[in-house]
């Protein structure tokens, strides 16, 4: 059998009935086709998390997996989230603090956190899968956030936690820097031992309430004069990794609904070692299926580490 005859696992999803999917294997040279006149799209069906409402449209948790090994973990958007994404006020005002002490928080100034939404991945991946990642909090930031002239533009945080969602809630808005209690901030500055961390990743003051602290790559391009497309970023907590976060720039998902950029994947800067066994990622990725209207930010190549 020739490469062109080769097969390939593709979820085959009718137009008549849009909840029925089943994992097929179809010659290659007939996906094009087949995707093209349905809702099919490429890779094992998913297994679907929690759902909420963004905009006009909705964000949806998913996985991919063959047998017990994770293939994919990742975010939908339906292209109608990115044409009613709400600009004013800039946050939801669930991680806000009075800190001039006048009686009344200024959605601006005193609240952080864009406009997020918790969404745990499908019970039966996180009961089968041996992977540390069990939710995904997006946040939509209008205006951007810090350091001003970087990331100061709106775009997207797509946080994949690895810690229970009770410890990322229990972190509390407050005076210190970022708008955090400042015992919670201490914790946030204790950061995992270095063998833990990727060299090029720093502290940089971004701790944040109801999320952590946020390791930053000063390598990036956005860093030295470069365009913000998208970015990659450790998040940590009392000593812990506890998410990994793509950051995308909107421009990169309206590129990617209009033809104007392509699919892409882009390699994560790895540690030396881990803290816990198990399955992580070796890239995130930005990919959009015109079949289903919908965008997808994900993980994936996933290889299994051993503690150490």
């Amino acid at each position: 059998m020739g490469a062109a005859d080769s097969s390939v696992t593709v979820c085959a999803v009718p137009k008549s009935a849009p909840h029925n999917e089943k994992t097929v294997q179809v010659p290659k040279r007939a996906v094009g086709e087949l995707l093209a006149r349905s809702l099919s799209y490429p890779g094992p069906c998913a297994q679907y998390g929690q759902s909420a409402p963004l905009g006009n449209g909705k964000l949806t948790a998913f996985s991919q997996t063959k047998g017990k090994t994770p293939l994919v973990i990742g975010l939908l958007a339906k292209d109608s989230t990115y044409d009613g994404l709400p600009y004013e006020p800039p946050t939801s005002g669930i991680w806000c603090y009075d800190k001039n002490g006048d009686g009344t928080v200024d959605q601006h100034r005193e609240c952080t956190g864009g406009h997020e939404r918790s969404l745990q991945l499908s019970p039966k991946f996180k009961k089968r899968v041996d992977s540390p990642f069990t939710y995904i909090l997006a946040n939509w930031n209008p205006m951007g956030h810090m350091p001003a002239h970087v990331w100061d533009t709106p775009h997207f945080d797509v946080h994949f936690y690895v810690n229970p969602n009770a410890e990322r809630l229990a972190i509390r808005p407050g005076p210190c820097p970022q708008l955090t209690n400042c015992d919670d901030y201490r914790k946030g500055k204790i950061l995992p031992a270095a063998k833990y961390l990727h060299p090029d990743y720093k502290d940089t003051d971004a701790v944040e309430p109801g999320m952590g602290n946020h390791l930053v790559d000063t390598t990036a391009p956005e860093f030295h004069g470069g365009r913000f497309t998208s970015s990659f970023i450790y998040g940590v907590w009392n000593g812990k990794v506890t998410f990994y976060e793509p950051m995308v720039n909107l421009t990169q998902y309206n590129g990617l609904r209009n033809g104007t950029i392509d699919d892409r994947c882009v390699p994560i800067k790895l540690p030396q070692a881990y803290e816990r066994s198990g399955w992580y990622p070796t890239r995130y990725c930005m990919r959009h299926r015109y079949n289903r209207a919908e965008t997808v930010t994900s993980i994936e190549g996933f290889i299994y580490r051993t503690a150490t």
